[in-house]
């Protein structure tokens, strides 16, 4: 095995042993409401669902799910486009913006409370391999790109 096969495995032995962790909650939201109310918060605008279901990798008939359950929970609004009758536009509400606000607090206040127990070294060492890991993930993304 390679050091790059043996590192992969250990990251994802990592992962699973870390899922009932202080961070399970981003691997469960990565396909539900939060994920959701995540993106649209970031978009800060008005979107479709197709758009949504692109960008966030899931199926049309999963996003209208979603979005169906996060509006009769009050998190979302659909209206009609006024440029396009045709197109439905999902907006966060206030209870959504709200919602939204209140998970990246957390976040971070859990991503804070990691850094301080690794101490100031370990995380500028952990920023530095992340900044290239994202790197080379995007030369290798390029590359797959230029190969269609």
């Amino acid at each position: 095995m390679t050091f790059a096969e043996e590192a992969e495995r250990e990251l994802m032995d990592l992962m699973v042993q870390n899922r009932h962790g202080a961070f399970s909650k981003i691997e469960k939201s990565s396909k539900g409401a939060n994920i959701v109310i995540k993106a649209l918060d970031i978009l800060g605008e008005p979107a479709n669902p197709k758009f949504l279901a692109d960008t966030l990798n899931l199926s049309t008939a999963r996003i209208a799910a979603v979005l169906g359950n996060l509006e009769k929970r009050g998190l979302i609004s659909r209206t009609m486009d006024p440029d396009d009758r045709r197109k439905i536009n999902v907006s966060l509400t206030e209870a959504g913006k709200k919602v939204a606000k209140a998970e990246k607090q957390e976040m971070r206040t859990k991503i804070i409370r990691v850094f301080e127990l690794m101490g100031e070294a370990d995380t500028k060492k952990y920023l530095e391999l992340t900044a290239k890991f994202v790197d080379y993930s995007k030369k290798i993304s390029m590359e797959g790109e230029s190969d269609q």
